[in-house]
């Protein structure tokens, strides 16, 4: 069937066809031809009846093309800009970040924008720019509007992959305020692939010592993992007792101990009291308690702890032999040394067997049970606990080196040991471990001066001990009223009287040696720092003063106090060689308001 119509002086003949009409002929007609087309009768066939739609105009039709296909110039120019970026480039962080601003909910522009990012964080540079300026925020801000975009995760994720490699390798660069507010965004977006990043550049900045850092990254943390995964995850729970182990290394012990406390019951409660997490998170509540001075409460933990290890682990597991150790030490503490002394031999001989006599855990055990050895006053034991001693210095210069700070604590144990029945030998030691600790200590943690004789041309060894007194009291007395009494020459000097006093038996001398020892002490560690070489010395040395000041007439309670304090100081010393051989940290570790004990507190969480 075929119709016929007039259109706009057009004659137009039309076939229905199926569902629809086609144009056969479309002609121009004249004036007559459209009067007499006027008058033709039109016929047509009536299609299937489909839905009007309303016309409109052909004005408007033409006119709305035109409204829809307005240009967008800016758009564009930013589109082009952010295509031309080179890889590695961070110069136009700022223009990234605005554009992300200008257009928040583009999903063209957010997807352009992110793999921007990722050609800009392949450099360290672009990576810091980015964080600079804040446009990593911003990117999690898109990421999270258009988190169901693929090509956005994918580009996303090289971002965030690459900003927490770099976290993690280099704590000096996370703990900055922009670094860490962008570590604070990516723990809240609610993007949990991200927690576990961030819980190892926590431990890393607790392991290097940026605590106030770290205690921030681990309480977000934990505050995400509960609220994602809930309290009882086994992740949580290790983020909750690394803050424990953190709390007490800033002495907070009394809420390290509750969260040790909680982590326990929670543990226990989730995989039974021989699991290997709930044995550990014990080891580590005994270890906090014992700091606590609750000895009691401490032993009892440990012999739980060591019961289980031994039944589970084996007796000569590391684990457990840790756990003894750390028995032995309270069992000492307490002063019921035969049974620590009877344990250690035992420590001994199963480290022995399982490791080898030249095994860090055997060496350590060593130089514990010569401590037991030598606190008892036996002459017998004296003698066993210096031999000891001497075979772990040796071993412990061949494996690791005359410097290394395990070395130098076993030489500083020694030298102590000797200073009562060798005062000569003791001191010779000392100057060893001054000298060695010199060599590789800082230029600021150095001592200025050299000690020992180094001005006086050796007038003792001359026969002229008076004339060599006197001089050194007149070099100390002249540096004090010229340089003052905090100067390290003048500390130096007043040392090396003090020296030369203890060696002369008089009571009189031994008594101003004592006292000049203390101020030496005390006055290096206000005025140099407690991890200076100089320090270190002056702590050593007065240690050793107090033990030869106790003379044969000494009561057993004075004896008792006087032992009690050289061991303090001693130990002391001798736990800041590694420090001391460490470049000093930056002055302040930013907040986001902007070493671990070798126990393996620190847990970092278990992948998936």
């Amino acid at each position: 069937m075929a119709s016929v119509v007039l259109w706009g002086g057009c004659f137009l003949q039309l076939h229905w066809r199926g569902d629809c009409f086609f144009a056969a002929r479309n002609c121009c007609l004249s004036g007559d031809q459209i009067a007499m087309a006027d008058c033709c009768e039109v016929y047509h066939e009536e299609p299937p009846k489909q839905p009007k739609k309303k016309e409109k105009p052909r004005d408007e039709e033409e006119k709305r093309p035109r409204e829809t296909k307005k240009v967008d110039q800016g758009r564009i120019n930013a589109l082009q800009m952010l295509e031309t970026i080179p890889a590695g480039d961070g110069s136009r962080a700022g223009e990234l970040f605005a554009i992300l601003e200008q257009y928040a909910g583009d999903r063209e522009m957010g997807r352009s924008c992110a793999k921007a990012a990722e050609r800009m964080a392949v450099s360290e540079n672009g990576l810091d720019q980015l964080a600079a300026v804040g446009a990593l925020q911003g990117l999690v801000k898109m990421w999270q509007a258009h988190g169901n975009d693929t090509s956005v995760s994918v580009h996303m994720n090289q971002v965030m992959a690459r900003f927490w490699e770099r976290a993690s390798s280099d704590d000096q660069w996370i703990c900055l305020p922009a670094q860490l507010a962008v570590g604070k965004a990516l723990i809240t977006s609610g993007q949990s692939e991200w927690l576990a990043e961030a819980h190892r550049a926590a431990v890393s900045m607790h392991e290097k010592g940026h605590k106030t850092a770290a205690m921030e990254l681990y309480r977000l943390c934990i505050d995400e993992l509960e609220k994602t995964h809930g309290p009882e995850n086994q992740c949580a729970l290790q983020a909750q007792n690394n803050l424990a182990v953190l709390l007490e290394e800033c002495q907070q012990f009394h809420e390290a101990e509750k969260l040790h406390t909680e982590v326990c019951k929670k543990m226990e409660a989730q995989f039974g009291a021989e699991h290997g997490d709930v044995t550990s998170s014990k080891f580590n509540l005994a270890a906090l308690k014992a700091k606590m001075g609750s000895l009691e409460e401490s032993e009892k933990i440990y012999r739980q702890v060591l019961e289980v290890r031994e039944r589970t682990l084996g007796p000569q597991h590391s684990n457990t032999l840790r756990a003894k150790s750390n028995l032995a030490e309270i069992l000492r503490r307490q002063e019921r040394l035969e049974d620590a002394e009877q344990m250690l031999k035992n420590l001994v001989d199963q480290a022995h067997v399982s490791f080898g006599r030249d095994d860090p855990t055997t060496l350590k055990a060593r130089c514990q049970l010569a401590h037991i050895l030598a606190v008892q006053g036996d002459e017998t034991r004296h003698r066993q606990a210096e031999a000891h001693l001497r075979e772990v210095v040796s071993r412990r210069e061949q494996k690791l080196g005359p410097s290394h700070p395990e070395t130098l604590t076993a030489l500083g144990r020694l030298a102590f040991l000797l200073e009562c029945s060798n005062p000569r030998e003791a001191e010779q030691l000392n100057e060893q471990i001054w000298q060695r600790l010199d060599s590789l200590a800082p230029a600021e943690r150095r001592r200025g001066r050299s000690r020992a004789g180094g001005f006086l041309l050796g007038l003792a060894e001359l026969g002229e001990p008076e004339r060599e007194e006197a001089l050194v009291r007149q070099v100390a007395e002249r540096r004090s009223s010229t340089l003052g009494a905090t100067h390290p020459d003048t500390l130096s000097a007043r040392a090396e009287l003090a020296s030369i006093l203890g060696r002369k038996e008089l009571p009189e001398a031994q008594a101003e040696s004592l006292a000049l020892r203390r101020e030496v002490a005390n006055l290096s560690e206000t005025c140099l720092g407690a991890e200076h070489v100089e320090t270190l010395a002056a702590k050593a040395a007065l240690a050793g003063a107090i033990l030869r000041s106790l003379g044969p007439e000494a009561n057993l309670a004075d004896v008792k106090t006087a032992r009690a304090e050289a061991e303090e100081l001693h130990l002391k010393a001798t736990a800041r060689f590694k420090a001391a051989q460490t470049p000093m940290p930056s002055p302040t570790i930013p907040s986001f308001a902007g070493y671990a004990p070798g126990s393996s507190k620190i847990a970092v969480l278990a992948q998936g």
